[in-house]
C-alpha cells in the first residue's frame, strides 16, 4: 500500500493540535513546513502521537534580510543557502528522511550560480540523511516535470530528484503517469491534489478538472514502477474544509487500492 502522508500547513490550528488532528483523522504520516519546527520542537512530539514524518518543505514563509528564493541564483546565494541549510537540519530532527523545495521565480541567463546552490543543497542533505526534490511549478522557473527533470540531470548530483505534484499536471496538460515514468529513478516525492486547471488553488479531489480516468491510471503507474517514497496529499488553508479534503483524498486512494488488490 502507498505511503499516504498529510500535509500540516493546510490547517489552521497550531502545529501540534494540528498533529493530533491528523492522527484523529486516521494518518500515521505527516509532512511539514520549517514554521512548524518550533511549535513542535523534537520528534518524539511526532512519535509519541504514532506519527511520523513524512517530506519537509525547506521554505515557508519570507526570508530574513528581505531576500527570496530568487537570490539563490546570483551573489546572495549562501545567505539564501545558510537558512535552507538550517531548514534541512530541523528536517533531520524530526526524523524525515525526505525534504523538497520550490523553485525561483526566473531561470537565470547564466544558471552557473543556480546550479551550485542546489549542489550544495544536495550535499547538505545527503550528509543529514534526507532526500533532496525539486517541486516545478507552473510560472516559474521550471515551470513542469519535463524542464525539472532536465535541470534535475544537468545538476549531475545523485541526491536531487523530482517531486512530481499531481495537481500542477492538469495545469500544465502533462500526463502525470508519464511524469512519474520518465522521472524513473529521480523520482523523490510526490503530491495529490486537484485544481480547475488555470491557478494551483487546491480544491479536494473531483472538486476542479480531475477525473477518475486520471488519478486511477497515475496510482496504477506508482504501484506498477513501483515507488515507496510516499505520497502527499497537499491542500492549503484557502482549500474548503481541508481537513475533509485530505481524508476525501486518503479514502478515494485507499479505496482503489482495495479494488486492485494492493496490499503490500
Amino acid at each position: 500500500m502507498l505511503q499516504i502522508a498529510a500535509c500540516a500547513w493546510a490547517l489552521s490550528t497550531p502545529p501540534l493540535e494540528s498533529l493530533d488532528r491528523i492522527r484523529l483523522a486516521g494518518f500515521d504520516t505527516v509532512d511539514l513546513w520549517p514554521n512548524s519546527f518550533d511549535a513542535i520542537g523534537s520528534a518524539d512530539q511526532i512519535t509519541r502521537r504514532g506519527l511520523k514524518p513524512g517530506c519537509f518543505g525547506l521554505l515557508a514563509g519570507a526570508l530574513p534580510g528581505g531576500l527570496s528564493l530568487d537570490d539563490i541564483t546570483g551573489d546572495k546565494a549562501q545567505a539564501v543557502l545558510d537558512v535552507m541549510f538550517q531548514s534541512i537540519d530541523k528536517a533531520a530532527a524530526l526524523g524525515t528522511k525526505r525534504a523538497y523545495m520550490v523553485t525561483p521565480m526566473e531561470y537565470p541567463a547564466d544558471d552557473t550560480q543556480y546550479l551550485n546552490s542546489v549542489r550544495a543543497l544536495g550535499d547538505r542533505a545527503a550528509t543529514a540523511g534526507l532526500k533532496l526534490c525539486i517541486e516545478p511549478h507552473p510560472g516559474r522557473s521550471l515551470p513542469n516535470d519535463a524542464a525539472c527533470l532536465e535541470f534535475v540531470k544537468k545538476t549531475g548530483h545523485e541526491n536531487v530528484h523530482v517531486l512530481v505534484d499531481f495537481g500542477h499536471c492538469l495545469i500544465t496538460n502533462e500526463s502525470p503517469s508519464e511524469s512519474l515514468r520518465n522521472a524513473g529513478d529521480r523520482l523523490g516525492y510526490v503530491h495529490v491534489d486537484d485544481n480547475h486547471g488555470q491557478f494551483d488553488d487546491h480544491v479536494a479531489l473531483f472538486d476542479g478538472v480531475l477525473k477518475a480516468p486520471v488519478i486511477n491510471d497515475f496510482l496504477e503507474t506508482l504501484v506498477d514502477i513501483p515507488y515507496d517514497g510516499g505520497l502527499g496529499i497537499e491542500f492549503k488553508l484557502t482549500t474548503p474544509s481541508p481537513m475533509s479534503a485530505i481524508v476525501q483524498a486518503r479514502d478515494y486512494i485507499r479505496g482503489w487500492e482495495l479494488r486492485q488488490g494492493v496490499t503490500a
